[in-house]
């Protein structure tokens, strides 16, 4: 029997929301962590099953690199080395020596990425569990979520151990698994500069609106010309600013991103797990405004601002002194994230990347 896949991933969403209207009164039970991993387990059955990875558009280089990183060794050695991601394709030679072959090695690729993701869920909050179902339907609502665990997956690996890195007490463990990030995917080297923007609101709306500005305009190509950069740079420069692939939806992106950047500014919550989340999102989103014009740089950079958003959102709400306008807001969230998944779950490029028909038997 086939399904629309579209429509099994919009009762996933709903089953998320139902779980959080259940647990919101029932904060101290264990149920919640078999109910956890049972939506877990789903999520990632329907996900991944009966898809078809060599019609995708990077599984299969991926796919192929898996053939050169058949040793440890290999990772340093081989054709991806230059790439510096060691952490991500560590993982095929262990993947090896459990004998999987190569679509068997994405789906337990992407089954670490989603499983760290849900991890760090969990551990975030661990205090409010009821939060944590919430968060996960604002997440899986999110065309970056099948992108990056669909198709870009070192960016999702490193985007769960960016994650992961949320619920850290201590700078070590935070800085080691930005380091795991960066060595996943080096996109995630913003994530070194959230140091830098720990300013007033001030400070950072004016410096958001430069970034912004000089982003927009090319003024950040422009000086990049100015520098004798090496001929292989100024080849990238030339292929990214000239990268079409992402640009119909790139001044929506923008705007969007716009949008949740001043909400957020003076809407968010300054507890500090909330207010390190927003760091991360803060630093991302000035990458993404200066390299906006790099169309395949921006479409990659805001991908991690986006992984953010949901607990982001779910921390401003806690901010709200009023009940009544905690509950009114949570509705009108979650009637904009269904509202959004249904264009989500039913664009070409989710569809692509996940496929359109669940079979079943």
């Amino acid at each position: 029997m086939e399904i629309y896949k579209p429509i099994v991933l919009q009762v996933i969403s709903v089953l998320f929301l139902v779980v959080y209207f259940l647990f919101s009164k029932l904060q101290k039970t264990n149920l919640f962590k078999f109910v956890f991993m049972l939506l877990l387990l789903l999520l990632l059955l329907i996900v991944f099953i009966n898809r078809d990875y060599t019609a995708n558009i990077d599984l299969p280089n991926y796919m192929k690199f898996y053939d050169f990183n058949k040793n440890f060794v290999d990772i340093f050695t081989s054709q991806t080395a230059w790439k510096g991601d060691f952490l991500f394709f560590a993982i095929m030679p262990l993947s090896h020596l459990i004998g999987f072959d190569n679509e068997n090695y994405i789906t337990f690729q992407l089954i670490i990425s989603i499983s760290l993701t849900f991890l760090a869920y969990f551990y975030f909050f661990k205090e409010y569990k009821s939060l944590m179902f919430l968060g996960l339907f604002f997440m899986v609502n999110s065309s970056s979520f099948y992108l990056i665990h669909g198709n870009v997956i070192r960016q999702g690996l490193a985007s769960s151990l960016l994650l992961m890195s949320l619920s850290s007490n201590t700078n070590t463990r935070i800085n080691l698994f930005k380091i795991s990030a960066f060595f996943s995917h080096k996109g995630s080297l913003f994530s070194f500069f959230t140091r830098f923007f720990d300013t007033t609101n001030k400070t950072k709306l004016l410096i958001m609106v430069l970034a912004f500005l000089i982003g927009y305009f090319s003024v950040f190509i422009h000086l990049l010309n100015i520098f004798p950069l090496p001929v292989f740079i100024k080849q990238k420069i030339d292929f990214y600013s000239n990268f079409q692939r992402a640009s119909t939806n790139s001044q929506i992106k923008l705007s969007i991103l716009l949008i949740f950047n001043f909400l957020f500014l003076y809407l968010r919550s300054k507890e500090n797990k909330y207010e390190h989340a927003y760091r991360f999102f803060f630093a991302f989103s000035i990458a993404s405004f200066l390299l906006f014009r790099f169309d395949g740089m921006f479409s990659r950079l805001i991908l991690y601002t986006d992984i953010f958003i949901p607990i982001i959102v779910i921390g401003s709400i806690q901010n709200l002194k009023s009940i009544r306008n905690k509950i009114i807001v949570s509705y009108i969230t979650i009637i904009i994230s269904i509202a959004y998944s249904l264009y989500v779950f039913n664009h070409k490029s989710i569809i692509f990347n996940m496929g359109e028909k669940l079979v079943l038997f």
